[in-house]
């Protein structure tokens, strides 16, 4: 499965979590009055949703993946950072989204997102609708 196709086809859904076709898409917006307090909120999420999708990876490495790519968007993005989990049992593809004005990220990898290279198959930065979207994908 292509994740930069099934990328640009998945419907975009405002909250909660759809199964369809053995493919979970869950949804989850940080807290307005507790960007940082929702870091730790991100990374249960991203525990329910490797659990929910049934994924046969380590769930921990999706854990890490959101923690590194949410803390990111807190301290260095813009306006209301959401983090999307699409997965299955062999894959899991984790974005964050925020509205930071420059989608190109960092000029120079920090060491989480070194992290994320380490644990994702593959990752990147791209633009949708004037939002930034960090994605990293997973495989078992």
């Amino acid at each position: 499965m292509g994740w930069l196709r099934l990328r640009e086809t998945l419907p975009q859904v405002q909250c909660g979590s759809v199964a369809t076709n053995s493919l979970v898409q869950a949804v989850f917006s940080l807290p307005e009055n507790d960007r940082r307090g929702g870091v730790a909120l991100a990374r249960d999420f991203a525990r329910r949703a490797a659990q929910r999708c049934g994924y046969r990876g380590h769930h921990e490495d999706v854990v890490l993946v959101v923690n590194e790519l949410t803390t990111n968007a807190v301290c260095h993005g813009s306006g209301h950072p959401v983090v999307r989990i699409f997965g299955g049992e062999e894959q899991v593809l984790v974005e964050v989204v925020d509205d930071a004005a420059d989608p190109a990220g960092p000029r120079a990898p920090s060491r989480g997102l070194q992290l994320v290279a380490v644990l994702g198959e593959s990752w990147g930065v791209t633009e949708r609708a004037g939002r930034k979207i960090v994605w990293c994908e997973l495989t078992a």
